[in-house]
C-alpha cells in the first residue's frame, strides 16, 4: 500500500453570538503557511472590520515570507543553507523567535527543539512518508539538536555544524505568526476577533465577550468533548490524529521526539492555553511529545501553564487538567467509550507480527549504534571541556563513546643556536590515543570519564567525575577534574588548537594537562561561564627549574596535606569570542619538615585569555604567571643548588594568528597558515643564594599551517624556531596528525 497523509482539524470553534448594537463582523479566509487561515473581526463599521482583516492575512504572510523552509528567498531558508561552522545573525525578529525556541528546548529537556530537519527529511514528512532504515536514522538523529546546529540564546546567532541540519519552524511558526497577527489588531484598536491557522487560534476578546471553542475527541474529530471560553489568549492542541503517514501498513504520528528521534506514540492530545501564541504552539508540542504521565508531571512545575490532557484509547476518554486551565473550561470532558455502532477492522495478525519483528530488529539495531549516535563538531565545547569530552552532554540519557589522538613526528635541527652540536635525534610518536566514556543517567546526573594511552605504553586516568545539576545554571561536580586554568588544559583536542605542539606557557607554569582530585561548582549565564574548585595541590617535592610540571600529582595515591583551590571567569557573550580569567593558590610541601620546622611553599598561578573564531580568523593570546614562596627551603628539601633551583617568579606569554585561505572557496575544507610567538621564563626570579640558568629563558616562533579536510580532523606542519639566552636553542620541523570523535 502506498504511503498516505491525512490531516484534520484540532478544533471546532464557534462565535458565542453575532454582532451586537452597531458593530459589524468580516469573515475572511486564505491559505498561509501551507494550511487554512480564518478571521473573523468584529468593528464599528464594515470598512474598519475589512481592513483590519486584510492586515492579518497580510502581517501571517509576511511571516510566512520570513519563517518558510520552503521558500528559497526566505530567511530561515537562508539560514538552513548556510556554510557549514559560518555565524549567521539573523534579523532581530527571527533572532528573538529563535533565542524563543531555544529556551523552550531547553525547558522542556528537548522534549521541544526546532533543529528536527534532519529527522523530517528521513521520516519523509514533507513527501509521501517513509520509515528510515536504522542507519539512515541514526545519521539523523545525529544531525539534529543544539550538537548539529546551535542558537546562541543571548544574540540568536545561528551556527550549523552539520550539512544535514535545519530548523523545522513548524512547531512554534503559526504561533509566531499568531503573534504578529494579535499585535496588529491592537494597533488597529480591535477589540474582538478571533483568528484560526491551521487549528491554533488567537481569540481576541474580553471577559464580558469571549468565544467559545470546542475540543475535539482526539480520535473522532467531529465529537467535540469540552468547551473553553477563551479571550486575550492563543489556543493550541497537539495530537496525532491530526496528521500522520501510513507506511507499510502501520500509522506514524507526524510529530517527531527529538530525544529519540522517532514519532510520539499515539495516546491523545493535549491543549495549552496561553496569552502567548508561540509558548501555546511550542509547550503543546513537548507536553505531547512528553507523554500524558511526563506532560502533567512538567505542568506541575510550572503552573504558569494552562494545559488540558485528553488520553484516548479504543474510544474510551480519561481527562485531566491544570489548575489554570479551569478558568477557562466551562463544560468539561468526561470518561467515555466507543459508540455502540464502531466499525469493525479484520485484524491482519501475520502482517502485524512481521512488523512488530521489523520494529524490534530496527530497535536493536539502533540500541546497537546507540553508543556512537553524536558526530562531535570540533568548536562545540560544553561544560568549558573539549568538543569530544563534552559529548556526553549532548545524549539523551545512556552510554556516550567519544574520543581524540594524534601522532607527532619531530625533526630536530643538527646544530644548536650557538652553532655546536645539537645531538637530538629525530622521532615520530604514537603521542596519545583517548577514550572519553560518560553516562548520562538524567537531565542533572551525569558521569563522564577520560583514558589515555600516551607514548604507545603508559595509561593513566585524564579525568572522571560525576556532575549533578543543581539547576540549569548551577552544578556540583567532584571526582578526578581538570585544573580550569587556560586555553588549552581543558580544550586539548588536536583539532581545537593550531600548532603541532602545545605551548610551552601551557607547559611549564600551567602544567597541560593538569588534573587532579576535587570537588567544585560550575555555572553559566547568557554571556559568562564559570568554575571554581577544591583540590589536591602539587606536590612541590617534584619542582625543578624547568617549572611546575613535575609536582603534579595526577590523583595516584594523591597526598592532601595541602589542598588548593582554582577557578575561572570567561566572558561568552559574543559568538566565537572566549575572554576571561583564571587563578589557582595552594601550599605544596604536603607536610615535609624541614629542620623540625614547616615549610609552606605556596604556589599562585594565574592567567589572562584570549580566543576569537571569526570570518575565517583564528586569533589567540594568553599570559600567565606563577609565583612560589619559601623556595629556600624548598629547594633545600629537594636538594637544588645553583642555577638548579625552582624560580621564585615565572612568566610566560604567547600571541598566534591563523586564517583560513578557502574561506570563501566553495571547499568544504580548512586550509589555515598561523604563526605564534611565545615567550617563557620560569626563573624571571630566585632565591637569594641562587642564580638563574639563562636556558630557562626561552623564545619559540612557530610558522606553520593546518589543514581540515572535516572539523574533527587536522593535519599540522610547522617549523620552530628556538632560542633561548644561554644560546642552547634547538630548532625543529614538527608534522602531527589528529582527530577527534
Amino acid at each position: 500500500m502506498a504511503p498516505a497523509i491525512f490531516s484534520a482539524l484540532a478544533f471546532v470553534a464557534s462565535i458565542q453570538a453575532g454582532p451586537t448594537d452597531s458593530s459589524q463582523l468580516v469573515t475572511r479566509e486564505a491559505w498561509v503557511m501551507g494550511t487554512r487561515l480564518s478571521v473573523i473581526v468584529e468593528a464599528t463599521s464594515l470598512a474598519d472590520a475589512s481592513q483590519a482583516s486584510e492586515n492579518v492575512i497580510r502581517e501571517v504572510e509576511r511571516l510566512e515570507r520570513m519563517l518558510s523552509t520552503w521558500d528559497p528567498q526566505s530567511e530561515m531558508h537562508a539560514i538552513n543553507t548556510a556554510e557549514v561552522g559560518q555565524p549567521v545573525t539573523p534579523s532581530p525578529e527571527l533572532a528573538a523567535l529563535l533565542t524563543e525556541a531555544e529556551r523552550y528546548s531547553r525547558t522542556s529537556h528537548v522534549a521541544f527543539d526546532a533543529r528536527v530537519g534532519a529527522l523530517v527529511d528521513a521520516w519523509d514528512l514533507r513527501g509521501a512518508g517513509d520509515v528510515p532504515a536504522a542507519r539512515e536514522l541514526l545519521a539523523a538523529r545525529n544531525a539534529t539538536g543544539a550538537g548539529a546546529m546551535s542558537i546562541d540564546e543571548r544574540t540568536g546567532v545561528v551556527v550549523r555544524h552539520m550539512p544535514a541540519a535545519w530548523i523545522d519552524t513548524g512547531g512554534f511558526g503559526k504561533g509566531a505568526a499568531l503573534r504578529a497577527a494579535a499585535r496588529r489588531l491592537e494597533a488597529d484598536g480591535v477589540d474582538r476577533a478571533l483568528i484560526d491557522l491551521g487549528g491554533q487560534l488567537w481569540a481576541q476578546g474580553s471577559a464580558q465577550k469571549p468565544w467559545s471553542v470546542y475540543i475535539a475527541h482526539p480520535e473522532q474529530r467531529q465529537r467535540r468533548v469540552a468547551r473553553l471560553e477563551v479571550h486575550g489568549v492563543s489556543v493550541a492542541t497537539s495530537g496525532t490524529s491530526e496528521r500522520f503517514i501510513e507506511a507499510e501498513g502501520m500509522r506514524w504520528g507526524h510529530i517527531l521526539d527529538p530525544r529519540t528521534g522517532q514519532p510520539a506514540p499515539a495516546w491523545g492530545s493535549v491543549t495549552v492555553v496561553s496569552a502567548d501564541p508561540v509558548e501555546a504552539d511550542a509547550l503543546a508540542t513537548a507536553l505531547y511529545v512528553m507523554g500524558p504521565q511526563e506532560g502533567r508531571a512538567w505542568a506541575a512545575r510550572h503552573p504558569e501553564v494552562d494545559a488540558l490532557f485528553l488520553e484516548a484509547e479504543s474510544g474510551a476518554l480519561a481527562a485531566s487538567w491544570t489548575g489554570g486551565m479551569e478558568q477557562w473550561l466551562v463544560d468539561a470532558p468526561v470518561p467515555s467509550t466507543a459508540p455502540a455502532q464502531a466499525p469493525t477492522q479484520q485484524v491482519d495478525t501475520a502482517r502485524i507480527a512481521a512488523l512488530e519483528r521489523r520494529i524490534e530488529a530496527v530497535t536493536r539495531e539502533l540500541e546497537r549504534l546507540q553508543l556512537g549516535r553524536d558526530v562531535v563538531e570540533a568548536d562545540s565545547s560544553i561544560q568549558g571541556l573539549g568538543p569530544a569530552a563534552s559529548k556526553v552532554y549532548r545524549v539523551n540519557q545512556g552510554v556516550s563513546l567519544g574520543g581524540y589522538g594524534e601522532f607527532l613526528y619531530q625533526n630536530f635541527a643538527a646544530q644548536r643556536q650557538d652553532g655546536s652540536r645539537s645531538g637530538a635525534l629525530n622521532k615520530v610518536d604514537a603521542l596519545r590515543a583517548i577514550l572519553y566514556v560518560g553516562y548520562k543517567f538524567n537531565d542533572r546526573l551525569i558521569f563522564n570519564s577520560e583514558l589515555e594511552i600516551e607514548h604507545a605504553k603508559e595509561s593513566f586516568l585524564e579525568f572522571a567525575y560525576l556532575d549533578y545539576l543543581l539547576s540549569d545554571h548551577v552544578g556540583v561536580r567532584g571526582g578526578m577534574l581538570l585544573a580550569p586554568l587556560g586555553l588549552v588544559n581543558e580544550l586539548h583536542e588536536p583539532p581545537v588548537f593550531l600548532g603541532t605542539e602545545r605551548p610551552v606557557t601551557e607547559n611549564r607554569i600551567i602544567p597541560t594537562t593538569w588534573r587532579e582530585n576535587g570537588i567544585g561548582l560550575f555555572g553559566s549565564g547568557d554571556a559568562f561561564s564559570w568554575r571554581l574548585y577544591l583540590m589536591n595541590s602539587f606536590n612541590g617535592a617534584k619542582f625543578s627549574a624547568a617549572g611546575l610540571r613535575g609536582g603534579r600529582q595526577k590523583g595516584s595515591k594523591a597526598l592532601a596535606e595541602d589542598m588548593g583551590v582554582a577557578g575561572r571567569f570567561d566572558y561568552t557573550g559574543t559568538p566565537g569570542l572566549l575572554l576571561g580569567l583564571s587563578a589557582y593558590s595552594g601550599e605544596t610541601a604536603q607536610g615535609q619538615e624541614l629542620g623540625g620546622q614547616s615549610v609552606g611553599g605556596r604556589v599562585r598561578i594565574w592567567d589572562a585569555h584570549f580566543d576569537y573564531k571569526t570570518r575565517g580568523w583564528d586569533l589567540r593570546a594568553l599570559v600567565a604567571g606563577a609565583q612560589v614562596s619559601d623556595v629556600a627551603d624548598m629547594n633545600a628539601l629537594i636538594g637544588l643548588e645553583g642555577a638548579e633551583g625552582i624560580g621564585t617568579d615565572m612568566l610566560g606569554w604567547y600571541v598566534q594568528a591563523g586564517y583560513d585561505v578557502l574561506r570563501t572557496s566553495r571547499s568544504p575544507h580548512q586550509l589555515i597558515p598561523y604563526v605564534r610567538y611565545e615567550r617563557v621564563n620560569t626563573q624571571r626570579g630566585v632565591a637569594s643564594g641562587f642564580s638563574a640558568n639563562p636556558a630557562t629563558d626561552l623564545t619559540v616562533t612557530s610558522i606553520g599551517a593546518a589543514w581540515r579536510p572535516i572539523s574533527q580532523a587536522i593535519l599540522k606542519l610547522d617549523y620552530q624556531i628556538h632560542s633561548t639566552a644561554a644560546d642552547t636553542g634547538v630548532n625543529q620541523l614538527n608534522a602531527s596528525l589528529g582527530w577527534l570523535f
